[in-house]
C-alpha cells in the first residue's frame, strides 16, 4: 500500500507539472517548481504518516477520486469537478505563456506557498482526528464510522473543506493571476455544494449527527457560515 501511494502521488504531481509547464512553453517558472515541490513533499509526508498511524484511512484515500463514488450522481459531479480542477491548471500554464512579468508581488507569492501549506496542515489535523475523512461520500457502517467532534471538528463541521479555502486563494497568489482568484471563489462555490450533499447524507444516516450539527453551529468559518 505505501508503494502505491507513492506511485499514485508522484504520478498526480507529475501530471500536474505536465498540465502546467506544457501549456507555459517553458521550464524556467519558479513558482510553479515550488508549488509542486510542496504539494509532493506534504503529499508524501502526509502518506507515510498515515501508513503508520491509520493505514485504513489510507486505504480509503487511495481509492480514486469519484470514480469510488457509490451514488451516479456525486460520481458524476465529482468527475466533472476534478476534470474542471486539472484545466485550471491548464489554465494557469497558459496565462503564465502570455504574460511578460509576475502579478503578484514576492509578499502575495509567499502568503499563496503559506496558503497551500496551511490547507495541507488542516488535511492532517483532519486526519488525525478523523479515521473517517475518506474521499467519498459514504457512510462506512463497515468501519464502525462515528461522529468526529474534537480537533477542528469542534470548531467547524467541515474541517477539509475549510482547508481547501487556503488551497483555492493561495494557489492563484502563487502560479496564477487576477483572474484566478474569481475562479478559485467558483471552484468553492462547487465545494459548498458537495458539502452540502455530504451533510445531508450524514444527517440521514449517522446516529448523532444531528445532534452535532446543533452542538457546531459553523460550517467552513466560524462566525460566519
Amino acid at each position: 500500500m505505501v508503494l502505491r501511494m507513492v506511485a499514485q502521488t508522484v504520478a498526480w504531481v507529475a501530471v500536474v507539472g505536465v498540465l502546467l509547464f506544457w501549456p507555459a512553453g517553458r521550464l524556467d517558472w519558479p513558482q510553479a517548481w515550488v508549488f509542486l515541490a510542496i504539494v509532493l513533499a506534504c503529499s508524501l509526508g502526509l502518506g507515510f504518516w498515515l501508513a503508520r498511524r491509520d493505514p485504513g484511512l489510507l486505504r480509503e484515500r487511495l481509492r480514486p477520486v469519484g470514480l469510488s463514488e457509490p451514488d451516479p450522481v456525486n460520481r458524476a459531479y465529482i468527475t466533472a469537478m476534478m476534470v474542471g480542477f486539472h484545466l485550471w491548471f491548464v489554465w494557469m500554464g497558459l496565462e503564465a505563456r502570455h504574460r511578460e512579468s509576475q502579478p503578484w508581488p514576492a509578499w502575495a507569492q509567499a502568503l499563496g506557498a503559506a496558503g497551500v501549506l496551511a490547507c495541507l496542515a488542516i488535511a492532517g489535523l483532519t486526519f488525525r482526528e478523523n479515521s473517517f475523512a475518506a474521499a467519498t461520500i459514504k457512510l462506512q457502517a463497515e468501519r464502525g464510522q462515528r461522529v468526529i467532534d474534537t480537533g477542528p471538528y469542534a470548531v467547524v463541521r467541515h474541517p477539509m473543506y475549510a482547508g481547501a479555502i487556503f488551497w483555492m486563494f493561495g494557489m492563484p497568489l502563487l502560479i496564477g493571476g487576477p483572474w484566478d482568484l474569481l475562479i478559485g471563489a467558483a471552484a468553492m462555490a462547487v465545494v459548498v455544494v458537495r458539502l452540502l450533499g455530504e451533510e445531508r447524507m450524514l444527517a440521514a444516516g449517522l446516529p448523532g449527527y444531528s445532534a452535532y450539527m446543533r452542538r457546531v453551529r459553523w460550517r467552513l468559518v466560524p462566525g460566519i457560515w
